[in-house]
């Protein structure tokens, strides 16, 4: 495999002009994942990389990096977290394209998050060439790449069209609590003039900031509030029916938090679908719906910790009746008084235990 400067050049000039004619002609080509690399992948991200870095350095603009700090380190560091970045995106949305009814195929998520990431590793050496407004051609071409992403996935992994918006708001979600945790595993909590890498630039953190960082700020201290809760239980193992009838209530409003939000998902999706590009405020929707979807993660313990309950208790009356049910009331007379009360709430418990 060469590599062939004009294939670069058509590949990046028509990903700018003529995307979907783009796409479908070098999806259609059917790319190894290193074909990819060498024509386009590899060497975008260096000249993203270098060039904005050197361009920011000599104009006096932003890079990723900020302006202070050894030239060299900061060199090594974009590459890093550049290929960390791509290639956890990669992993993601391939991954879940299997999980939401289309089919895993990692060399053309390669070729698809290559091709949608055109119109931000362009922006990104433009911006740093132009004083004042940099920042916001870069910015613009980081959004241009969602809408790029978001209507190239089907393309790429046959990701069906009810589920779109879901695989792309769950992989954006994953993506960035992945590179989160890298950061933070690597020791990069600060970079280039002392500011934080997190810091939103308005005085407040990231613990509350809306959509994917407030919610998992907040999720973080729901799950702290409830890991304190503590619970002694009954010597005879046996659940009262005010406790069944509790867990049955909590199951019952978290299935309709759950259904509500999937709802509102799948309308999100028919109003982007309906239109023939998703705009600006389509991703904003998109991105403040993520932290709907993380929340989810943890409605039952939200709904225990806002009625007042303690989540020690309902984890320990949820175990008795899930244990009940799986043997069906055999074994002993705990078990027997349990699976009674399952059979009870029945209709209301199933899904969570």
């Amino acid at each position: 495999m060469n590599f062939d400067v004009k294939k670069t050049m058509d590949l990046v000039v028509g990903g700018l002009m003529r995307p979907r004619e783009t796409w479908i002609g070098y999806l259609g080509e059917n790319p190894t994942w290193q074909q990819t690399l060498i024509t386009l992948t590899g060497p975008l991200i260096v000249a993203n990389v270098l060039l904005s870095l050197l361009l920011s350095r000599m104009m006096g603009t932003m890079s990723p990096f900020g302006l202070a700090g050894n030239w060299f380190a900061a060199l090594v560091l974009g590459f890093v977290f550049a290929c960390i970045g791509f290639a956890v995106a990669v992993a993601v949305f391939n991954f879940l394209a299997g999980v939401f009814g289309g089919k895993s195929d990692f060399s053309r998520a390669f070729a698809a998050v290559s091709l949608a990431m055109i119109p931000a590793w362009v922006a990104g050496i433009v911006g740093a060439a132009i004083p004042w407004v940099g920042g916001l051609i870069g910015l613009a071409g980081a959004v241009v790449a969602l809408v790029f992403l978001y209507q190239i996935m089907p393309l790429a992994l046959g990701v069906p069209d009810s589920k779109r918006v879901l695989h792309f708001v769950v992989s954006i979600i994953a993506v960035l609590v992945i590179n989160v945790v890298v950061a933070t595993v690597l020791g990069v909590g600060r970079m280039g003039a002392g500011a934080s890498s997190y810091d939103l630039g308005d005085g407040r953190d990231s613990t509350t900031a809306p959509g994917i960082f407030g919610e998992i700020g907040r999720q973080a201290g729901l799950i702290a509030a409830a890991g304190e809760d503590r619970y002694e239980p009954p010597d005879d193992g046996r659940v009262s029916r005010e406790q069944a009838r509790w867990v049955a209530d909590v199951a019952s409003k978290a299935q309709l938090t759950y259904e509500e939000e999937m709802a509102r998902l799948k309308k999100l999706g028919e109003e982007i679908d309906d239109s023939d590009d998703p705009s600006p405020a389509d991703l904003a929707k998109m991105y403040q719906g993520m932290g709907s979807v993380m929340s989810l993660n943890t409605v039952e313990m939200e709904v225990v910790k806002t009625g007042g309950g303690n989540w020690a208790e309902y984890q320990w009356v949820r175990d008795q009746l899930r244990a009940a049910r799986l043997q069906r009331g055999e074994g002993s007379d705990a078990l027997a008084h349990n699976y009674e009360l399952y059979g009870e709430f029945e209709e209301r418990l199933e899904g969570v235990l």
